[in-house]
């Protein structure tokens, strides 16, 4: 199912670790800009592909240097806000977040505009959005859609759960409540419950394996983001008797394979390449005293084993294996 085409693809160092990629040459504006990308965790392919996009566009300007750091958990509020803080304090010339709360980065990118650091956020912002900008999938769109593809191949009744990663960030939040919208009129399911994995595989195994214990007629599993999703595949893999059908976010590097195999029957895959990008582009046309919209909407497309050798869906997942060819 084609929801959208995704963006360009990069073949850039993917390193977790806190990096600088500088770029200079000709074409550009004489002024130099240095730009903090601030991500929820290095520990994800999801992340590092921002980054990449970050890093692309910071080449093709030639004069824009992004400086990427990252806390190694993406449930380790206190160091990204001691990172936003201390960017604000380095007095860098723009910070490209992805706020782990829409709450807790709250403050810190209040007190970033008003000493005049601009700030935008990408796939998870702040609420109210006070940033210059925010670029991300919708969602709660993208998760009710999920829903509604996910719901028939499961025969169209029986029982849902969901395995979120965390309740604190805007996409731990909304893709739950898309995905219970999405199920919302079909009155043969029944919701059993949601927890939480914290971003880790083993634990969103293990709470899945203990919702496939505990519920005879569970039918469909959400997880919510890579991490969780590959859990959730893992148990129900190892349940072979049991018909579930599962529903992933991120589609990235391991969901591929459980994807290509239908124990993922389908996955929302961003473009999240496309959001570091996008974001430096922004961030540019800012300092040069342009106009920027306060809210893009990024493409994604829910892929399955059927459209994962599509043209659209190798072009996104390169954003993750730059070598993939369907």
């Amino acid at each position: 199912m084609l929801t959208s085409a995704c963006g360009s693809s990069s073949g850039s160092n993917k390193t977790g670790s806190s990096t600088t990629s500088s770029a200079t040459g000709s074409g550009g504006p004489a002024k130099h800009y240095t730009f903090e990308l601030i991500t929820k965790s290095n520990a994800s392919p999801y992340w590092l592909a921002v980054k990449d996009g970050a890093d692309a566009a910071a080449a093709k300007l030639g004069n824009v240097t992004v400086t990427f750091q990252a806390p190694a958990s993406g449930t380790d509020l206190a160091t990204q806000i001691n990172m936003v803080n201390e960017a604000v304090v380095a007095h860098s010339q723009g910070i490209i977040l992805a706020a782990q709360s829409p709450s807790g980065l709250l403050a810190p990118v209040k007190h970033a505009e008003a000493a005049g650091v601009p700030v935008i956020t990408v796939d998870s912002g702040v609420s109210p959005n006070v940033a210059k900008s925010f670029l991300a999938t919708s969602n709660v769109q993208s998760a009710a859609a999920l829903a509604k593809y996910t719901a028939k191949l499961a025969g169209g009744k029986g029982q849902y759960g969901i395995i979120d990663f965390n309740t604190i960030s805007s996409t731990g939040i909304a893709r739950p409540k898309g995905f219970r919208q999405g199920m919302a009129s079909l009155s043969s399911f029944k919701y059993i419950g949601q927890k939480i994995s914290n971003n880790s595989v083993s634990t969103a195994r293990a709470e899945a394996s203990a919702m496939l214990q505990s519920h005879p007629g569970l039918t469909l599993l959400f997880g919510a983001n890579d991490r969780s999703a590959l859990g959730v595949a893992e148990a129900v893999k190892a349940s072979p008797s049991r018909k579930v059908v599962v529903a992933g976010f991120d589609a990235d590097l391991g969901e591929v394979n459980y994807i290509k195999s239908g124990v993922i029957s389908a996955s929302v895959l961003q473009s999240p390449y496309q959001m570091g990008y996008q974001a430096v582009m922004e961030m540019v046309k800012l300092k040069q005293g342009k106009t920027v919209p306060k809210r893009v909407d990024t493409p994604y497309m829910i892929v399955t084993k059927h459209n994962i050798s599509s043209a659209a869906a190798v072009k996104a997942i390169q954003q993750y294996i730059p070598t993939y060819k369907g």
